[in-house]
């Protein structure tokens, strides 16, 4: 057992002081007064302490992604964003091909157990897209709902696929949403020109979340001078809709990411990095040609080669929390999106708060918001 002193308690929106946290068998079995607890104890030096930090979009870093399919590429990517702060981490790849989807699930079984950081499950994001919003995925994959394909997958590989974006006006009747859902899967909407008829209805069957919201997703469209809403506008009318935010600080400016906050609540935003293979390591103008969509290092956030657009983020989790309380949110609003409302996404059930009977899973940083690499 161990009991952890001297720190801020970052959980559930709110900042303790003056409490420890009793830890057990990997598990929190009280959060209790200072003044109420005995023993030798884990002194954290008046830094704060958070649930772990849950990023549920991720694409790569420090030099590596998990579409490498490679038992070294997972170990790395974990590693990176394991010293930037992240605890628990979806891998996410990008829209492509049968056989390199099979490689990475299959990947992702074999070595999720022995990485830094820890995997759920995997995280497909396409290829089922609208290709006019492909963006920085490669446009000569993106692709109809091929339900050959997606049984095939859902038959081998349901047990390690967590999380399947599409578009969901190609799937008029569900019938792809309704093939997730039945095997546990969250569904998200994602690269698409859905309106909000199709939003809509496949929020009724389960579809509760939108990718990266203003990133290749619709807003207001006319027909014949008649307007239709879009994405953007159906996940503030929707209520209980959740979203992400690439909170980089250049995907979305400070002021639209408090706009997104400010609508939707903390309780439905979720920070995320759509990190790619520069994450955590910058190099600011290198190219990367090497790939399906090449790409350059410029003004912090990865561009296309023809600056039309970005192609994915090179952000940490340590960079979500600095640039969300420089939008103005405080420490414990922006903990929380980065913890309590990612884990309620993805029904960890477990995660996300300390609190009596959540796993013992913490990220530990300073005033400063930088990440204390302290053993406990």
């Amino acid at each position: 057992m161990k009991i952890l002193t001297n720190a801020k308690i970052v959980t559930e929106g709110k900042i303790l002081e003056g409490y420890d946290i009793i830890v057990d068998n990997d598990k929190i079995i009280d959060v209790k007064p200072s003044g109420e607890t005995s023993g030798a104890k884990v002194d954290l030096g008046g830094n704060y302490i958070a649930p772990g930090f849950i990023e549920i979009h991720c694409h790569g870093g420090g030099g590596y992604e998990f579409i490498d399919a490679t038992a070294e590429a997972f170990k790395k990517v974990c590693e990176t964003h394991a010293s930037h702060g992240t605890r628990v981490i979806y891998p996410t790849i990008s829209a492509t091909d049968y056989d390199t989807m099979v490689r990475v699930l299959q990947t992702a079984r074999e070595v999720k157990d022995s990485c830094a950081l820890e995997i759920p499950g995997i995280h497909l994001e396409g290829p089922y897209f609208a290709l006019e919003m492909c963006g920085g995925q490669a446009p000569g994959i993106v692709r109809d709902i091929d339900r050959e394909e997606y049984e095939s997958l859902l038959e081998e590989y349901s047990d390690v696929i967590a999380r399947w974006d599409y578009a969901p006006e190609k799937d008029k009747d569900n019938a792809f949403l309704k093939a997730l859902t039945d095997k546990g899967i969250l569904p998200a909407t994602a690269h698409s020109s859905a309106e909000y008829d199709d939003v809509a209805r496949a929020f009724e069957d389960g579809n509760h979340l939108i990718t990266h919201l203003y990133s290749c997703t619709s807003t207001i469209t006319r027909h014949q001078g008649f307007r239709h809403l879009g994405i953007i506008e159906s996940a503030y009318l929707l209520d209980d809709m959740y979203v992400e935010a690439i909170c980089d600080g250049c995907h979305l400016p400070l002021p639209l990411l408090k706009l997104i906050i400010k609508q939707k609540g903390t309780d439905r935003v979720c920070l995320i990095t759509d990190a790619l293979r520069p994450g955590g390591i910058g190099e600011e103008g290198k190219e990367y040609t090497d790939c399906p969509v090449p790409f350059v290092i410029e003004d912090g956030v990865a561009k296309l080669l023809d600056r039309s657009a970005f192609a994915g983020s090179i952000a940490t989790s340590d960079i979500l929390l600095k640039t969300a309380v420089k939008a103005g949110c405080n420490v414990a609003d922006a903990v929380k999106m980065m913890t309590e409302t990612p884990a309620k996404v993805m029904g960890l059930n477990t995660k996300g708060k300390i609190a009596q009977g959540f796993d013992a899973q913490f990220t530990v940083f300073d005033g400063n918001l930088d990440i204390v690499d302290i053993s406990i």
